[in-house]
């Protein structure tokens, strides 16, 4: 068993994300979404969608994941600035890596990736890119960019 956490705003920004990739998807009493994607019979890597909600039990769940992707609709200046004060609290409070995701939907490349990096200020175990939320192999480029980072830890 390996455990992700999935933060994105209130929506559909998350909810879209754990769609393309998982194919059991829950949502719990409390809003969670508890997505499941089996790798194999002997392993599952699990998802937990949850809100930027601070007064979640970052505590509890921080110490037992793998990593954190975080997302937001690159077009949406809300989520935008929600999704940079939960990188800073992520950055400072948690040793696991995370990635920043930025849908841009179905628009072309807003800039590219590399005119963005330099002015977000993120660890050498944190990545920013951007990905297109309805489509899969997008949101699988999301998860491996996060086990790319699990991998050069080792």
């Amino acid at each position: 068993m390996a455990e992700i956490v999935v933060v994105g705003p209130e929506g559909d920004g998350k909810g879209a994300f754990l769609h393309s990739f998982c194919p059991i998807l829950h949502e719990t009493e409390a809003g969670i979404l508890l997505g499941e994607m089996p790798i194999n019979r002997e392993l599952v890597l699990y998802c937990y969608g949850i809100g930027y909600d601070r007064s979640f039990a970052w505590d509890l769940v921080g110490r037992k994941m793998l990593g954190y992707l975080l997302c937001f609709n690159w077009f949406d200046e809300e989520a935008y600035a929600a999704c940079r004060e939960m990188v800073t609290f992520a950055s400072s409070s948690f040793a696991a890596p995370f990635v920043i995701a930025a849908d841009h939907g179905l628009q072309p490349l807003p800039v590219p990736e590399s005119a963005v990096r330099p002015h977000i200020a993120l660890s050498s175990s944190a990545r920013f890119l951007f990905y297109q939320g309805h489509k899969p192999a997008s949101v699988r480029k999301v998860v491996t960019t996060l086990l790319d980072l699990l991998l050069e830890k080792l």
